[in-house]
């Protein structure tokens, strides 16, 4: 059988003692705690799959209060009630306020063992699948508030409502959507992305929308927007905020009629799981005047808020470790390791860019480092200036390029070609600069 951890709350030191000495050698994990602030200090130090706690605890009081804050707080957390008086009330109320189970005082050894396997079975087959799940995500940490992420994640796609996500820029918020979409019921087809600053505030209703051919000058055919190729599948409008307040105006019929009109055609139903992402503080663009709260109630019938890394520190390591194994597989070089100094350094960061910050910070010692082991000056030295002699404008000039063309290899994979053609140079001129400017490339 799987490990199970169980935490008896009760205030008769007895029956916890010897209840926990009797499901102890069935070879379960068990923790007691005889008042509700040893309950709250242990759930919060320690994961526990099942708590164990009797009706009316603390003494003299009935354990729905406790049963319900331990219920919120650890929703995964499964609850099997205890009563002295075995009344029915007692146990539908125990079941509505959030317990699993309900067993009656005293207790009969094969009857509680019963009880614990079948309980274990349940725990066991959600644990499993939860597990399933957040490897499914496809993000990076195990922080409490990562934790709570994949939780909120997981429950946001089991239900067929418009979903709000928000969090500093970096943190991964697309990553999350498509999380979302790739758990629910709409997996089978592809999510499409829309950047809702990108889109001209005149080719707005034509982009999300579509169009029928001569619908204006120009429209020389009939032509889907996003909302049409969303169909029986999911929307992320990423950077919701950046809508004009017109266009707020369109999108707000479209979630609250789920139907779109193409320009030059009539009105169609649409069946698209909306997802919206933002990194500004939508109510607080509400105060302001810049964003309609009517709007804001449709798109966030769920709202998950991503931590920024400062937030979750303990993510930093397995996040670079992360980025560093998967820049030598895919660049097919020789495995590289982080070494105890830069780790310490690398947690010292502010990382106000998040995720994506500490990305970019990897891949660019990456690029340049000379050794199999990443080092604190592989991420701090500056390739800028040597001697204690103040800056010529010629040494400005070529430091800026250098870092310029560093940033630009490292988001073109290091490939040539591709960093070529978006300077906009010929390929040999490129070699000629990198080679003058003296920037290393890893060979494969």
């Amino acid at each position: 059988m799987a490990e199970i951890s169980i935490l008896i709350a009760d205030d008769d030191y007895m029956f916890c003692r010897l209840t926990a000495d009797l499901i102890r050698a069935q070879g379960y994990q068990v923790d007691t705690a005889s008042s509700c602030e040893e309950v709250r200090a242990l759930l919060n130090a320690k994961d526990y799959d099942l708590m164990m706690q009797d009706m009316c605890f603390p003494a003299l009081q009935d354990g729905f209060a406790m049963l319900e804050e331990a219920h919120a707080a650890f929703p995964r957390m499964s609850i099997l009630m205890i009563s002295g008086s075995g009344h029915i009330p007692d146990a539908v109320n125990a079941i509505k306020h959030g317990a699993n189970d309900f067993i009656e005082k005293p207790i009969a050894r094969d009857h509680l063992f019963i009880r614990l396997s079948r309980l274990s079975e349940s725990i066991i087959m959600h644990r499993d699948l939860h597990n399933l799940q957040v490897s499914s995500i496809g993000m990076i940490g195990s922080s409490a508030p990562m934790q709570k992420l994949y939780d909120a994640i997981i429950r946001a796609a089991k239900y067929d409502v418009p979903v709000l996500i928000s969090g500093e820029t970096g943190v991964g918020k697309e990553l999350a959507a498509k999380a979302i979409h790739r758990l629910s019921e709409h997996s089978a087809k592809d999510l499409v992305i829309v950047n809702c600053a990108s889109i001209p505030h005149e080719l707005f209703e034509a982009e999300l929308f579509g169009y029928e051919k001569g619908a204006f000058t120009g429209a020389a055919g009939k032509h889907q927007g996003y909302f049409e190729y969303a169909e029986n599948s999911s929307i992320l409008l990423d950077e919701i905020s950046e809508l004009p307040m017109p266009e707020q105006a369109k999108l707000l019929r479209v979630i609250s009629e789920q139907e779109i009109q193409k320009l030059g055609g009539k009105t169609k139903k649409v069946n698209t799981r909306i997802i919206c992402a933002s990194n500004q503080d939508l109510p607080q663009r509400i105060k302001d005047g810049d964003f309609r709260d009517d709007l804001y109630y449709r798109i966030s019938s769920i709202v998950i808020d991503i931590p920024p890394l400062r937030h979750r520190p303990q993510d930093i390591i397995p996040l670079c470790e992360y980025f560093i194994s998967s820049f030598c597989i895919r660049h097919q070089i020789s495995p590289k390791t982080l070494a105890p100094s830069a780790a310490a350094w690398l947690m010292e960061q502010k990382y106000p860019g998040n995720v994506r910050e500490l990305k970019n910070t990897v891949e660019r010692a990456l690029v340049f480092s000379q050794n199999d082991t990443l080092t604190v000056v592989d991420f701090t030295t500056e390739r800028n200036f040597e001697g204690n002699e103040a800056p010529t404008y010629r040494d400005i000039v070529q430091n800026f390029e250098r870092r310029f063309l560093e940033q630009s290899l490292i988001s073109h994979d290091l490939n040539i070609s591709k960093t070529a053609s978006y300077l906009k140079m010929d390929k040999s001129n490129l070699w000629k600069k990198i080679s003058a400017l003296g920037i290393d490339i890893p060979r494969k």
